[in-house]
């Protein structure tokens, strides 16, 4: 029989999944990633904006403001090493009155206190904006500007991060489903749909079930809600309408409805932020807030044909009320079940940086560095013919 026996069980094969699966092929350690899909990023990883932020909406002195500006940095790396669809998009905050001109304001700052660079952010006036957009809204007043913005589509590097990972040694079983989690002799029993795996380190990132998995271990310590948002999406014949990342003056549902132009053309506007669905409604579409995102598109852009909607969708973001941040840190009684949880955005900004973070934790707990992989490979071409 096979030896179930792993050095470290990756739980959750979303795009933070595969971040870290794939960091984790620098070293000679046995990895084992078991999703409960039948394919990787088929939850929150799948239904997002696709974005890497440029950085100036995290609340300053938060993790997620850290890791976020930190990830996006990171990014450069993956983008020399790896092959996936991704374009530089300016990102315009627009506001559309005096309050939120106040609000783009406070923004700018939180970015210099984020550590952006003040070369990379600019506050504009009407004129510069319509400069930029000239089919926005006449109600505009002014805009924050950011050029360090980056449109991506996440599940294509989910699959991108998956294909390096395996190619370094590390081993994914989808359609796997964790059943039960107990620990004997410093070592973790996995039970699952597919059997019993072990392990010297467990980390948990199972999205909106992360709370759960840490629970079923014994480590009820953090509780999380869904939060889902709903998009339409335009064909591309409406790509005339918009050239930058447009959001709306962000509230504190969310970062704001955003109106943006798609990798492949067509028009993303959305999401919306309805908080507490039930975890298994995610992706229930609601009409009444299909109209709501034409209204609020056509608020921010009164020409935009929302008739050329071809088709809608929800995604969702775990968040970790208490402390509305990420949540990463091993538990309180076990630094080798380390908790990735609350990935809520900019967790697609940060996903570099969290694999790093969660890297050195693991290193921590071992009390010594981990040795190199020496036959690691950073380099992954694109190949659609393996089916993740």
């Amino acid at each position: 029989m096979k030896n179930q026996k792993y050095d470290i069980i990756i739980i959750g094969g979303g795009v933070i999944g595969a971040a870290i699966a794939r960091e984790l092929g620098q070293y000679d350690k046995k990895v084992l990633v078991l999703e409960a899909n039948p394919r990787v990023a088929d939850e929150t990883s799948f239904a997002n904006s696709g974005l890497v932020h440029g950085g100036f909406d995290a609340t300053p002195g938060k993790l997620n403001a850290k890791l976020g500006v930190e990830g996006k940095h990171r990014y450069e790396d993956w983008i020399k090493e790896m092959e996936f669809p991704y374009k530089r998009v300016p990102s315009i905050v627009a506001a559309f009155d005096e309050a939120d001109l106040d609000q783009v304001q406070v923004l700018y700052d939180r970015g210099l206190k984020n550590g952006l660079k003040p070369e990379e952010m600019k506050i504009l006036s009407k004129e510069e904006v319509k400069k930029l957009e000239p089919h926005i809204s006449d109600d505009v007043v002014g805009a924050l500007y950011c050029d360090s913005s980056i449109a991506l589509q996440t599940p294509s590097l989910t699959r991108v991060l998956f294909m390096n990972a395996i190619k370094n040694g590390v081993t994914l079983k989808t359609g796997c489903k964790v059943t039960n989690i107990t620990k004997q002799d410093k070592t973790f029993k996995v039970d699952t749909n597919q059997g019993q795996f072990e392990s010297d380190f467990i980390i948990n990132v199972a999205g909106h079930y992360a709370d759960e998995i840490s629970k079923m271990a014994g480590h009820d310590e953090f509780k999380l809600v869904a939060r889902r948002g709903q998009y339409r999406i335009l064909e591309k014949t409406a790509s005339w309408i918009v050239k930058n990342v447009v959001f709306m003056v962000p509230t504190i549902h969310g970062k704001g409805v955003v109106v943006a132009p798609m990798l492949d053309g067509r028009v993303m506007v959305g999401p919306t932020a309805t908080e507490n669905i039930a975890k298994d409604k995610t992706r229930i579409i609601d009409p009444k807030v299909y109209d709501e995102i034409g209204e609020i598109g056509t608020r921010m852009f009164p020409e935009i044909p929302m008739d050329e909607t071809i088709t809608t969708y929800a995604g969702s973001r775990p968040i970790e009320p208490e402390n509305d941040d990420f949540w990463i840190k091993p538990t309180k009684t076990d630094d080798h079940f380390i908790n990735v949880a609350g990935m809520k955005s900019p967790a697609i900004s940060s996903a570099p940086a969290i694999a790093d973070m969660v890297i050195d934790l693991l290193q921590d707990a071992n009390k010594k560095p981990f040795a190199k992989n020496k036959n690691y490979d950073p380099i992954q071409k694109t190949n659609w013919g393996l089916d993740l």
